[in-house]
């Protein structure tokens, strides 16, 4: 006949396995969302007003980090990214021009490789779309960098052309040129955060 433990004991036991269960609930549930972050979907906070109207300083988008690795970043994409010139920085715009597209600039409008480009997205005032300039010459000289657009600009192989939607306030392409495959990062697909703005992208 064998006699069972008191019940203090099984009270002691029963709560060491209720912990190891939680402790390993949270690590996996830990390993999950890292995971997620690192290969899957990643939020990211909207820094400056580049992105006017589509998107505000202060909004929160998702980035789907997998998808340029099941498919090709598509013109009108809103792209995360490392920034060229100091790829520690992430920064987020739209993708203009594609590898051997030819951008350039006409009355201030876009043209991908002659066809004129369809820019709904782009800052408004006074209900009238704002121009897109060329970048201004380099400081110190009447040059400018061959992607400011001040002439046609065809976006080498393996890279991308970027520009925020609010073309008067926008660091972009025009200033530091292409974008190389290797340092996108994924597709913005949706604003989560404010409540007010929560929407597809």
């Amino acid at each position: 006949m064998t006699r069972s433990a008191p019940a203090g004991e099984r009270a002691r036991a029963s709560a060491s396995r209720l912990f190891v269960e939680y402790a390993v609930i949270l690590a996996v549930a830990l390993g999950v969302a890292f995971l997620s972050q690192a290969f899957i979907v990643k939020p990211y906070r909207i820094p400056s007003p580049s992105m006017v109207p589509t998107l505000d300083p202060g909004d929160r988008v998702l980035v789907a980090r997998f998808l340029y690795h099941l498919t090709s970043p598509a013109r009108g994409d809103i792209v995360v990214f490392k920034y060229p010139l100091d790829t520690r920085v992430v920064f987020i715009k739209r993708l203009i021009g594609l590898p051997g597209d030819t951008v350039s600039l006409r009355d201030g409008q876009v043209y991908v490789n002659g066809v004129r480009g369809n820019e709904p997205y782009v800052l408004k005032v006074n209900g009238r779309t704002t121009p897109t300039n060329p970048a201004p010459a380099i400081a110190g000289s009447t040059l400018s960098e061959p992607w400011s657009l001040n002439r046609p600009y065809t976006v080498p192989a393996g890279s991308y052309f970027m520009m925020g939607d609010n073309r008067l306030d926008s660091d972009d392409s025009r200033v530091w040129g292409t974008v190389p495959a290797r340092d996108l990062i994924g597709k913005a697909f949706l604003v989560y955060w404010p409540i007010s703005r929560i929407g597809s992208l």
